[in-house]
């Protein structure tokens, strides 16, 4: 049996099983505690958590570091690519912090007041659209960044829902995999994305798009694909019903 088919048994197994995650409420990783598992079909929960990462805009390279997280429930399609992700209540299931974003805003990294830029990825649609492939571990998502500073105002963001920037993050260097009781470990599972295009800014100044442009020419915006890299290496948890 290859490794490939050998995981994806483990995984139907291990969500399969019954019982309380042992050291789950003590423990930051796997985060089961909020899985969905009223929901009807459920066949396990998930926890994905970014370890390191950056993403490459024509060249421009903002850090990821451990800024997001993916946690809900899973349930099996017809073939691993089916498979339908369930977010717990009341949220996306796509959990992010803010990142710094390199030079701020005027391109230079000095505490000038008003220069610091963050960047918070954001879901950019129903939980549904995050999709998930069990053989590979591969991860599909549309995202749009929220971008946060006191000049470009709290409605600056690159990426809307109709027009975001759409990723497939395909498994480029397999982790380790470590089989417990109710669940499948895998760490340091590296995902990478070199074909997705990121849109333009809109809302940047005081929500009027008034700097919209100046955004553009800091980001290289909007890039098209080939231009832009995102990649992630995270851990992965599948099990803990």
């Amino acid at each position: 049996m290859t490794y490939r088919k050998r995981l994806a048994t483990a995984v139907a197994v291990a969500a399969a099983a019954t019982g309380a995650l042992a050291g789950t409420s003590a423990a930051a990783f796997p985060d089961f505690s909020d899985c969905p598992r009223s929901t009807p079909n459920l066949n396990a929960c998930i926890n994905v958590a970014a370890q390191r990462g950056f993403m490459d805009i024509k060249g421009f390279r903002v850090p990821l570091g451990d800024s997001m997280q993916i946690r809900g429930g899973l349930v099996f399609g017809a073939t691993p690519e089916d498979t339908l992700f369930v977010a717990p209540r009341g949220t996306t299931g796509f959990f992010a912090r803010p990142v710094q974003v390199p030079g701020g805003l005027i391109g230079i990294d000095f505490p000038i007041p008003g220069n610091a830029v963050t960047a918070t990825a954001e879901l950019a649609g129903p939980p549904s659209a995050i999709r998930f492939n069990l053989a590979t571990y591969g991860i599909s998502q549309p995202i749009k960044l929220k971008l946060t500073n006191p000049i470009i105002g709290p409605g600056c963001q690159i990426g809307t829902n109709a027009n975001p920037a759409r990723l497939n993050l395909l498994t480029t260097t397999e982790g380790t995999t470590t089989f417990f009781d109710d669940y499948v470990l895998v760490t340091g599972n590296v995902n990478t994305d070199r074909t997705f295009s990121i849109p333009g800014a809109s809302g940047c100044g005081i929500g009027l798009g008034l700097i919209n442009a100046a955004v553009n020419l800091k980001l290289g915006l909007p890039s098209s694909s080939g231009n832009n890299t995102i990649q992630l290496t995270s851990n992965v948890a599948v099990g803990g019903l």
